[in-house]
């Protein structure tokens, strides 16, 4: 009797495993449901990156810059020393030396080996033949100087001849052309002026100008200096 009642229970064991095991649950792995789509926050607080800006194209730039910027730079007229227009000077000459010679009336006097355009007014009466220079007033010889001139075979260097006006002076002056000093410069006509030269008291007529009218005697030509007036005094050279 105990021998058939464990057989049954072993059985209804037996069927109850059974059971259990063939209703069991499949076991599937989990497979997470998809995520829904989110749209992009937008933040309002954010600041906004600039967006960069195109390089101008040289056209575009040229255009706006100014007209001027693209004018040439004039060239300086070259210059020598101080100058004056030749015509107007001369002009000048011829009015002032009428004006010596009608003030001077029957008082024109000529003193001997100079020219007749040195009888009037206040003039620097310069000989070439004489290598003299005579500072006269009305007709009169008050100082002689010896001088010398620039080269007569050299047209640019030879001293111009005529009836000519201090237009200015100076008593220290270097020459902007050949760098050597001027003292009591007058100039008379383009660069060339009456002015003493270290060179001629040193070396005499052994050299020449470079179209200036030499002193040697600087204390004399200072004393002359002194009497000549801008515009007024007139030099002739012949």
């Amino acid at each position: 009797m105990r021998y058939v009642r464990s057989a049954g229970l072993a059985g209804i064991a037996a069927v109850l495993t059974l059971a259990v095991a063939g209703c069991a649950p499949k076991v599937t792995a989990a497979v997470p449901a998809p995520l829904a789509t989110e749209e992009p926050v937008v933040r309002t607080d954010a600041t906004p990156t600039p967006t960069p800006s195109a390089t101008p194209t040289a056209a575009r730039t040229a255009a706006a810059l100014p007209a001027a910027a693209f004018r040439a730079t004039p060239k300086p007229t070259p210059s020598g020393e101080a100058t004056m227009d030749a015509a107007a000077n001369a002009a000048a000459a011829a009015k002032k030396a009428a004006a010596d010679k009608k003030a001077a009336g029957n008082r024109v006097t000529t003193a001997a080996n100079t020219d007749p355009r040195c009888g009037y007014g206040t003039v620097m009466c310069v000989s070439k033949s004489a290598k003299k220079l005579y500072f006269m007033k009305d007709g009169r010889i008050v100082t002689t100087l010896d001088v010398r001139f620039g080269k007569e075979d050299d047209p640019e260097r030879r001293t111009r001849e005529g009836n000519f006006l201090v237009f200015r002076k100076e008593a220290q002056w270097t020459s902007n052309l050949y760098g050597s000093d001027m003292p009591y410069a007058m100039f008379f006509s383009g660069g060339q002026a009456v002015h003493f030269s270290s060179d001629f008291a040193a070396r005499g007529y052994a050299g020449n100008s470079h179209g200036c009218v030499n002193v040697r005697d600087k204390a004399a030509l200072a004393a002359i200096f002194d009497q000549v007036e801008v515009g007024s005094t007139r030099v002739v050279v012949y």
